[in-house]
Protein backbone atom coordinates (compact mmCIF):
# COMPACT_ATOMS: atom_id res chain seq x y z
CA UNK A 1 0.00 0.00 0.00
CA UNK A 2 1.15 3.59 -1.14
CA UNK A 3 1.40 5.75 2.28
CA UNK A 4 2.61 9.12 0.59
CA UNK A 5 -1.19 10.52 -0.07
CA UNK A 6 -3.18 8.48 3.14
CA UNK A 7 -4.69 11.49 4.10
CA UNK A 8 -5.97 12.65 0.18
CA UNK A 9 -8.94 13.18 -0.71
CA UNK A 10 -9.16 12.08 -4.22
CA UNK A 11 -12.21 12.79 -5.75
CA UNK A 12 -11.86 16.43 -5.04
CA UNK A 13 -8.53 16.01 -6.60
CA UNK A 14 -9.41 14.57 -9.58
CA UNK A 15 -12.98 17.51 -9.58
CA UNK A 16 -10.25 20.31 -9.46
CA UNK A 17 -8.53 18.56 -12.25
CA UNK A 18 -11.25 18.23 -14.38
CA UNK A 19 -12.53 21.75 -14.04
CA UNK A 20 -8.86 22.69 -14.39
CA UNK A 21 -8.84 21.12 -17.95
CA UNK A 22 -11.90 22.80 -18.89
CA UNK A 23 -10.64 26.71 -17.93
CA UNK A 24 -7.12 25.93 -19.61
CA UNK A 25 -5.55 24.59 -23.16
CA UNK A 26 -2.43 22.46 -22.38
CA UNK A 27 0.35 22.35 -24.92
CA UNK A 28 2.50 19.41 -25.03
CA UNK A 29 6.18 21.22 -25.08
CA UNK A 30 8.26 17.86 -24.64
CA UNK A 31 9.74 15.30 -21.56
CA UNK A 32 11.86 15.98 -19.22
CA UNK A 33 13.73 19.39 -17.62
CA UNK A 34 15.01 19.87 -20.94
CA UNK A 35 11.32 20.92 -22.31
CA UNK A 36 11.68 24.20 -19.54
CA UNK A 37 14.81 25.76 -20.69
CA UNK A 38 17.63 25.60 -22.99
CA UNK A 39 20.15 22.53 -21.62
CA UNK A 40 18.31 22.87 -18.45
CA UNK A 41 19.74 20.06 -15.82
CA UNK A 42 16.59 20.72 -13.64
CA UNK A 43 13.22 21.95 -14.51
CA UNK A 44 12.94 25.79 -14.74
CA UNK A 45 9.80 27.01 -13.04
CA UNK A 46 8.84 29.47 -15.46
CA UNK A 47 5.31 31.20 -15.79
CA UNK A 48 2.50 29.31 -17.73
CA UNK A 49 4.62 25.71 -17.69
CA UNK A 50 3.15 22.51 -16.06
CA UNK A 51 4.27 19.40 -15.46
CA UNK A 52 1.93 16.28 -15.99
CA UNK A 53 2.34 13.10 -13.74
CA UNK A 54 2.32 10.02 -16.76
CA UNK A 55 1.10 7.79 -14.29
CA UNK A 56 -1.89 9.50 -12.43
CA UNK A 57 -2.39 12.51 -15.16
CA UNK A 58 -1.98 15.34 -12.45
CA UNK A 59 -1.59 18.54 -14.28
CA UNK A 60 0.73 20.66 -11.74
CA UNK A 61 1.70 24.30 -12.07
CA UNK A 62 5.58 24.75 -12.16
CA UNK A 63 5.78 28.06 -11.36
CA UNK A 64 2.73 28.37 -8.45
CA UNK A 65 3.41 28.79 -4.35
CA UNK A 66 2.93 26.38 -2.28
CA UNK A 67 3.37 22.84 -1.47
CA UNK A 68 1.87 19.99 -4.15
CA UNK A 69 1.63 16.53 -4.62
CA UNK A 70 0.23 14.52 -7.88
CA UNK A 71 -2.47 12.48 -7.37
CA UNK A 72 -0.24 8.96 -6.85
CA UNK A 73 2.37 11.03 -5.25
CA UNK A 74 5.08 10.76 -8.06
CA UNK A 75 5.28 14.85 -8.48
CA UNK A 76 6.00 17.02 -5.57
CA UNK A 77 6.18 21.01 -5.87
CA UNK A 78 7.56 23.12 -2.26
CA UNK A 79 8.37 26.96 -2.25
CA UNK A 80 11.62 26.31 -4.03
CA UNK A 81 11.76 22.82 -5.60
CA UNK A 82 10.00 20.90 -8.20
CA UNK A 83 10.83 16.90 -7.56
CA UNK A 84 9.79 13.70 -8.95
CA UNK A 85 9.90 10.37 -8.08
CA UNK A 86 9.36 9.13 -11.97
CA UNK A 87 12.76 9.22 -14.19
CA UNK A 88 13.16 12.83 -14.72
CA UNK A 89 12.77 12.40 -18.64
CA UNK A 90 9.19 10.56 -17.99
CA UNK A 91 7.98 14.10 -16.81
CA UNK A 92 5.66 15.73 -19.77
CA UNK A 93 5.99 19.44 -20.14
CA UNK A 94 2.66 21.45 -21.28
CA UNK A 95 2.54 24.83 -21.59
CA UNK A 96 -1.23 26.19 -20.11
CA UNK A 97 -2.96 29.15 -21.56
CA UNK A 98 -6.72 30.55 -20.59
CA UNK A 99 -9.30 29.23 -22.69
Amino acid sequence: MDMRNWNVDKTQIAAQQESLKKTMEFKYIGHGPRATGFLAKDFKRKPGLYARCTECGYYMPLDAKGEETCICGNLRRDERTFKSELPATEVEIFRGTKR
